[in-house]
């Protein structure tokens, strides 16, 4: 597994990242969000990381369903691709697993997650999700913030190559993008990954 001083391509630009970077990534153009998206899991497989990316579709894919689903995401894996290499999943179901969303227990699925990925001797990891579901009201989404704001201990604890959200601005409304972009130490703009001037450092108590 990298060490957290190692620097990782996303796929999408030229640059080059330290692990453990959390990424809010506000979107309008579908197009463009899957072909960003596309290429920061293509970039991840090809590496040799195990890549999870929860997605707004209509179920999880079987493993005879899989090479449809990606193709409909624009994704076009490395031939040479473990089975276990790449969790695509429903969205709302990985969340909300008996119709309630609670942030400790997401937390505790990616600790999960990481130490399997190191068990199976992958590179590293990367996650992104999507969160078109968040609309449906399900129990518990009020604490989707809090959740978020987890998710900057959890990079901090496991080098994690990176964490990208992903948000349609135009199925958020202004309060809720706000909340977001508090919580989020990255962003991306025109393709790039940049700081976020809208992040807000958690205040230290004595």
């Amino acid at each position: 597994m990298c060490q957290a001083s190692h620097h990782v391509s996303f796929g999408f630009s030229d640059q080059k990242f330290p692990v453990g970077l959390h990424i809010c990534y506000l979107y309008n153009n579908e197009n463009e969000r899957q072909h960003m998206i596309a290429e920061f899991i293509q970039s991840g497989l090809a590496a040799g990381e195990k890549v999870g990316y929860l997605a707004d579709i209509p179920e999880t894919p079987s493993t005879d369903e899989m090479g449809k689903y990606l193709s409909r995401l624009g994704i076009a894996p490395p031939r040479k691709l473990k089975p276990e290499q790449l969790f695509l999943a429903r969205a709302e179901t990985s969340y909300c697993p008996d119709g309630t969303f609670m942030p400790e227990r997401m937390i505790d699925y990616w600790r999960t997650f990481y130490a399997q990925a190191q068990h199976e001797s992958f590179a590293g990891v990367r996650l992104t999700g999507e969160t078109n579901w968040l609309r449906k009201g399900m129990p518990g989404v009020e604490r989707w913030v809090e959740y978020e704001a987890m998710l900057n201990s959890l990079v901090a604890e496991f080098p994690l190559h990176g964490i990208i959200c992903q948000y349609d601005v135009n199925k958020i409304d202004g309060a809720t993008l706000f909340d977001v972009l508090n919580v989020h130490p990255m962003m991306i703009v025109a393709g790039q990954v940049v700081h976020n001037p809208y992040f807000q450092q958690p205040e230290k108590h004595n």
